[in-house]
């Protein structure tokens, strides 16, 4: 049974929390923004002004049907994990936990793995977070960073705790040196063992910001009781499990953890978070996919509340402050008995080619069974920048920018038509027609297109630096994104 089915039915087709039909009606619209190169997403509300007629509707990747790493032949036992691209040779790296250790695979295609191997042999701790520097490291020999939870005394929880959030450096990804003042974020600031609100719980995930040109970690944090929330199956004294993050400029020194994902009244049941992974950045929005947990659920109508869990999408446009889509971006495996049918968490984006590949943690039963033998990492894959379509509820639907200073020379669209067909409408910036390309509206896009060029009759470099919006007119097509982009020199 699927986790609607649980909770009564939610509408699959609309994100909660966004009016759908009409977002605004600016008629002054005062300074134009500086959306810059790259990819536009119709994630958030940031580019759009008014929205008539069209429904924004969350697009799941497709899962293959066998994990990647399985548990018998790779030794997976956590659904945290990174990939990045291997800079040796052509293919791809990956970092996972096999107990506390972190292990490495290699892949030529990024689905099929081998080579399995320790790469930091650690007594104990929980994730395996990287980034690769690449050209940006100013000391080669801390060109690979990662951040997970680690505590170094046999058992942690007691006078002299010393767990939280470690940081180490390897020039290769597989000699490793921790750093000699870990943790760089402590479980207990305030003292064992007072559970406080920036005190880090055994997930982390890192990530670089290249629009903030800072790294930024996501990980774990504890509600307290003053939160109100009633207390979850397997939150111990905890009460939920929540998302908190803290930015950091040099890998070691960090912010003080803030919240960015709480559950709120419009969730059903006891829902909690295991952190968020997979973070990156498409054109000036950063995407998080995080793991939801509903541990007061079975698997199966009517049989043990064994927990289930599912990721999400976030977004954020400045790196601090991030907003939740509430229906699942991958749900669990509806087929009873498959390897993924409790749970599927995500670690791991990956652009490959004209996709990206999505990484994730698969459980068969729920949230604490059998981790040495039922935990496996599987993979879904979309085509770019996919994640959320706009469609029109009835036949035509039509999307108005808020005014943007047109940044390229070249404009796409990734759209995907099905009998109907997208046209664009340039505007001023007071939302008259403008004919300075000799026509207002392009000739219309049709097909399952990436990257179709928006045609005028004269170029749009014309009009680069000038304050414009786009009308976009969406026929019996799902709209994805658009895209500007700078002429090749």
């Amino acid at each position: 049974m699927r986790r609607r089915d649980f909770l009564g039915g939610v509408a699959a087709s609309v994100c909660a929390g966004w009016t759908p039909s009409l977002l605004g009606q600016d008629k002054t619209p005062g300074k134009p923004l500086e959306i810059g190169l790259g990819p536009q997403l119709f994630l958030d509300d940031y580019l759009i002004d008014r929205l008539d007629g069209l429904t924004r509707r969350v697009q799941s990747p497709q899962r293959l049907e066998k994990p990647v790493l399985d548990s018998k032949t790779f030794g997976t036992t956590q659904p945290y994990l990174t990939v990045l691209p291997d800079s040796r040779q052509k293919g791809y790296r990956m970092w996972y936990n096999c107990g506390p250790a972190i292990w490495h695979a290699e892949s030529e295609d990024g689905i099929r793995w081998a080579d399995p191997r320790v790469a930091w042999d650690l007594p104990r701790g929980y994730g395996a977070s990287l980034v690769d520097d690449g050209v940006r490291a100013a000391n080669p020999r801390r060109r690979f960073k990662l951040a997970n939870w680690q505590a170094t005394r046999a058992k942690e929880d007691k006078v002299g705790d010393n767990s939280g959030m470690y940081v180490g450096f390897s020039p290769d990804g597989f000699h490793w040196t921790a750093y000699d003042k870990n943790p760089v974020l402590p479980s207990y600031p305030e003292g064992y063992p007072k559970v406080s609100r920036h005190g880090i719980g055994d997930i982390v995930d890192v990530y670089y910001d290249p629009l903030a040109r800072r790294y930024a970690a996501a990980m774990k944090l504890h509600a307290l009781p003053e939160d109100g929330y009633k207390a979850a199956p397997r939150a111990g004294h905890v009460f939920r499990r929540l998302v908190g993050m803290s930015t950091s400029k040099d890998f070691l020194h960090w912010e003080k953890p803030w919240r960015i994902l709480v559950p709120d009244n419009k969730d059903d049941g006891l829902l909690e978070f295991y952190g968020m992974g997979g973070m990156h950045v498409r054109g000036r929005l950063r995407i998080g996919l995080a793991r939801v947990l509903r541990d007061d659920l079975p698997c199966d109508a009517g049989g043990p509340k064994n927990g289930i869990g599912y990721a999400v999408l976030v977004t954020s446009r400045d790196g601090v402050t991030w907003t939740r889509y509430r229906e699942p971006f991958l749900d669990r495996n509806p087929d009873k008995g498959s390897w993924d049918h409790a749970m599927t968490w995500m670690s791991g984006s990956l652009p490959v080619g004209d996709e990206v590949f999505f990484y994730y943690g698969g459980y068969a039963r729920g949230h604490k069974i059998a981790s040495k033998v039922e935990r496996q990492i599987g993979l879904a894959r979309m085509k770019k920048d996919r994640y959320v379509a706009l469609v029109s509820a009835k036949e035509t639907g039509t999307l108005r920018t808020r005014p943007f200073l047109v940044s390229g020379d070249r404009l796409t669209v990734n759209a995907k038509t099905a009998g109907g067909d997208i046209r664009v409408r340039l505007l001023d910036a007071g939302g008259e027609p403008l004919k300075d390309l000799g026509a207002a509206e392009s000739r219309p896009i049709r097909g399952d297109v990436l990257a179709a060029e928006v045609r005028w009759p004269k170029p749009l470099a014309m009009l680069r630096g000038k304050p414009v919006r786009l009308e976009i007119r969406v026929r019996q097509a799902a709209l994805f994104a658009v895209d500007f982009h700078a002429e090749a020199k």
